[in-house]
């Protein structure tokens, strides 16, 4: 039966991904697995804001994004990001796609808050007809964190929470959500399982905290819309922290 495994990874990771991330990948694709990679790059957009001298502002972990910053974040994620992942993938022989929210209406989204934020946005539709497609021609899609409004405009968007909404409207099996601890850690270790009971209590007294708390938040919004396990890793490799119901 196929699987279907989306996985997130930052946009530092090109330069990062193990041989072991390809061959798993490869491994997968021998089991009739469909894959789809989101890729950040939060790093990589910062550092051209600063070249270009745009002001870099962050409220509530979110980045401000004025139309300057759509334009330098679309000049950082598909003009640098994506195609370094590309050319790493083809250098291990799998063949992918580079896709972002323009590509036949991958992506459309809405607003967050525009007087707080600018045009950050959440997505609310995928054009799953169009990954299907690709998976049937044995291509892995990759996809920037980027939506289009209705009417045009172009959004930036959490790289978890693009990844999160592709898996639900995918009907993902699993979501690797890779970030650079090798799970959620309680008392220097790392649990195998979290559910959203056991994540409230975490965050209610204030061990989860910090970045890692959207990340939970996205997997468990992933779990509660049919997706059957998130994985919250360093590595695909490795389960990491199993989010699930």
């Amino acid at each position: 039966m196929t699987k279907k495994i989306i996985i997130k990874i930052g946009g530092s990771a090109a330069e990062q991904l193990t041989p072991a991330f390809f061959d798993t990948i490869k491994y997968w694709q021998t089991q009739d697995t469909q894959i789809a990679i989101v890729h950040g790059g939060g790093d990589r957009i910062s550092q051209l804001m600063s070249q270009l001298h745009e002001p870099i502002e962050k409220i509530n972990g979110i980045r401000l994004t004025t139309q300057a910053g759509i334009n330098i974040t679309k000049m950082a994620l598909l003009g640098q990001v994506q195609p370094a992942l590309i050319e790493a993938c083809r250098q291990q022989g799998i063949a992918t796609i580079g896709l972002n929210a323009g590509s036949n209406q991958l992506l459309t989204g809405h607003l967050l808050d525009s007087d707080t934020y600018g045009y950050v946005g959440a997505i609310h539709q995928v054009n799953t007809q169009l990954i299907h497609q690709l998976w049937q021609q044995k291509l892995i899609p990759i996809i920037a964190p980027l939506a289009i409004t209705n009417d045009g405009q172009w959004l930036n968007v959490n790289a978890d929470h693009a990844a999160t909404a592709i898996a639900k409207y995918l009907k993902a099996d699993e979501l690797y959500l890779l970030t650079d601890v090798s799970g959620v850690a309680v008392s220097g270790n790392i649990l195998q399982e979290l559910t959203p009971g056991k994540a409230k209590q975490l965050q209610d007294d204030h061990i989860i905290t910090g970045g890692m708390i959207p990340k939970i938040n996205s997997a468990l919004h992933a779990v509660k819309r049919g997706v059957h396990n998130v994985h919250i890793t360093d590595t695909v490799t490795h389960p990491g922290t199993i989010v699930t119901l």
